[in-house]
């Protein structure tokens, strides 16, 4: 009773000392090593058996600004995203709204939309959040599994291997908050869930970040594993306490990954003001 307490007060501290609004300032990330600097020439094309349209230009419009080739802060012109991809501005407008829910791309009134800005301090407030709510929710879910549940993780978590083998980062990705969505749905609790996936979608744009890291999908599925054992065991302080280690490592190495981008922009800055 009294640990349920300390993480209910936890969850409010959290929540109170979060700056959750406006969620773009000041950063970037390093460029993307493990995602290809591609020419439109050699980009993919249009595939309309695998995909659609929308599709189709948000996945190069989301490759272009991981890769950084296109910049923090760029403005997004619809009309030049049409002609560089030979398309109307109809799923250009409707690629930018989706990468815009991914937390990828902002809009500004009257000016139109932009490549986000993200910050550590924004990073620090919401995994701070997330740890509160996704160790309480995990602890809960350790007391009432079923083995059906534990089947339905289990099939997740291959999954992820076999996307992982297949390096498509983006079905892992998928496959990884569906991992969490079955997880947190067991204690049942429909307003817990629903508050929990809230922040775990905020957190969004800074997994797609994570995608620079190699580490990031081993760590992942490492911690998966970790997790199920315990679940197996139904031991709920193993269960929280694994779920948040992971999470702290995870945020650790995305503070990193953002102090290393800012590192490089002021260096950049640097070299040019010599000039």
């Amino acid at each position: 009773m009294r640990e349920h307490l300390y993480i209910g007060y936890s969850i409010l501290y959290a929540l109170e000392s979060a700056q959750t609004e406006g969620y773009h300032d000041i950063l970037w990330l390093r460029t993307i090593r493990e995602t290809s600097l591609m020419s439109d020439e050699s980009a993919p094309t249009y595939n309309p058996k695998h995909q659609t349209m929308l599709e189709f230009v948000a996945d190069r419009i989301r490759d272009l600004i991981l890769s950084r080739q296109l910049e923090p802060g760029e403005r997004l012109a619809q009309s030049q995203l049409a002609e560089r991809f030979g398309v109307s501005r109809t799923p250009v407008r409707e690629a930018l709204q989706k990468l815009a829910s991914e937390g990828l791309v902002t809009f500004s009134p009257y000016k139109g939309a932009f490549v986000a800005k993200f910050s550590s301090s924004e990073l620090m407030d919401l995994y701070s959040i997330r740890i509160a709510l996704e160790g309480y929710c995990a602890s809960l879910a350790a007391l009432r599994i079923t083995d059906e549940h534990l089947e339905q993780l289990e099939a997740l978590l291959d999954q992820m291997k076999e996307e992982y083998g297949r390096a498509d980062r983006w079905r892992l990705l998928a496959a990884n908050r569906e991992f969490y969505a079955v997880l947190y749905a067991i204690p049942n609790q429909p307003l817990l869930y629903e508050l929990t996936m809230k922040y775990l979608d905020m957190a969004d744009a800074y997994r797609r970040m994570a995608l620079a890291q190699e580490l990031y999908f081993k760590h992942i599925i490492g911690g998966h594993e970790k997790l199920l054992t315990a679940m197996r065991q139904r031991n709920p302080e193993t269960v929280e306490r694994l779920l948040r280690v992971q999470m702290e490592e995870i945020r650790a190495m995305l503070l990193e990954v953002i102090q290393e981008g800012k590192g490089e922009k002021q260096a950049l800055v640097r070299r040019e003001k010599r000039r």
